[in-house]
């Protein structure tokens, strides 16, 4: 872009959690000038909190990963995406033959269950894994005091497989809820 080149607007969504907030960037001369809340959004009304804020900060930080980078007995080295992809794949092919296919795990959570490239191959890397271990936010956080799970019986167990379906706390609601 060049010096004369008038300003863009861009119009995204924040993924830093999930509620997936709209906001309006507005970019001069290929640097971000401002994010503000997107007041068309249907969701978020314009309000954005402070990590949508960040966005900028997180964008042009100089010590933000860029590429690919592997540790060597120099120090970090670039690599690039084919030799980082080869590497990890043979070491965790190495590590499964080793110590079954569960010695690894997957974390799915803020913000890949927001990332369209996420959704369209996560599962079938999770596939190729063949890992039991898989974990989330609610897995992660099972013995919340504000959360209570359903037992492992309930209909969501059986249509999603898992058995961490969040419920409000009942006492904690009703103690929260107003009287008439």
């Amino acid at each position: 872009m060049s010096a004369s080149s008038s300003p863009q607007v861009h119009f995204r969504t924040c993924n830093l959690c999930e509620a997936m907030c709209g906001v309006r960037i507005e970019v001069a001369d290929g640097r971000i000038t401002s994010i503000k809340g997107d007041d068309a959004d249907l969701f978020s009304r314009g309000h954005i909190c402070p990590k949508a804020v960040a966005l900028r900060d997180l964008h042009e930080d100089p010590d933000r990963l860029r590429h690919p980078m592997k540790r060597t007995a120099s120090g970090w080295e670039r690599v690039s995406w084919e030799d980082a992809f080869s590497d990890i794949t043979r070491r965790l092919h190495a590590l499964q033959q080793e110590h079954g296919p569960h010695s690894v795990g997957a974390y799915l959570g803020n913000p890949n269950v927001h990332n369209l490239g996420a959704m369209m191959f996560g599962p079938g890397l999770l596939r190729a894994l063949r890992s039991r271990n898989r974990f989330s936010a609610t897995s992660v956080d099972w013995h919340h005091p504000i959360i209570k799970l359903r037992p492992p019986s309930t209909q969501s167990s059986t249509a999603f497989r898992h058995h961490c379906d969040p419920q409000p706390h009942q006492e904690r609601q009703q103690a929260s809820v107003p009287q008439a």
